[in-house]
């Protein structure tokens, strides 16, 4: 009876112990949950927010990267006050490569104008601290990446941002 028990029955515990637990790992291929084979509207609209999010800042750069900087522009800021209130700002653009330099200097002129009516509609409030210069931050690579092909931009920076 031991002989039997050790032999028999322990070994096959064993192997339906070991079946249980890659089961439940969901090691075995055709069980356990699948996947959805859609998303759902609510992860749609996620991904949608977070492409236009800019990436970290501290997102290390790819190899290859370059980096264009914008000249800097001056917007006149909509206030209440009686006296108009100026920001200067200068952005750096890092690129996937050499050839979307080119790509972004031939639609310079629509960035900066897309840029510039989008600032001129924020006021000076909207830019304090670091939750507007990731403001500006955003909109920026969200203007960017409708103006130029979404894979030639890696990043974008706030060089400079100054209200007056």
């Amino acid at each position: 009876m031991k002989k039997l028990l050790l032999f028999v029955l322990l070994p096959l515990l064993l192997l339906i112990g070991a079946g249980a637990g890659a089961f439940v790992a969901g090691l075995i291929p055709g069980f356990g949950p699948q996947p959805p084979a859609e998303l759902t509207a609510e992860q749609k609209a996620e991904m949608e927010r977070l492409a236009n999010i800019a990436p970290s800042a501290a997102k290390p750069s790819p190899v290859g990267a370059v980096f264009h900087t914008l000249d800097e522009f001056v917007v006149n800021l909509r206030s209440n006050s009686g006296y108009p209130v100026f920001l200067l700002l200068s952005l750096t653009i890092e690129l996937s490569n050499d050839q979307a330099v080119a790509a972004i200097t031939a639609r310079e002129p629509q960035i900066r104008d897309a840029l510039i009516v989008y600032l001129s509609n924020l006021t000076p409030q909207q830019l304090n601290g670091y939750d507007g210069i990731q403001k500006v931050r955003d909109n920026a690579w969200r203007m960017l990446r409708e103006q130029v092909d979404p894979s030639l931009i890696v990043n974008v920076q706030v060089a400079k941002l100054t209200v007056k």
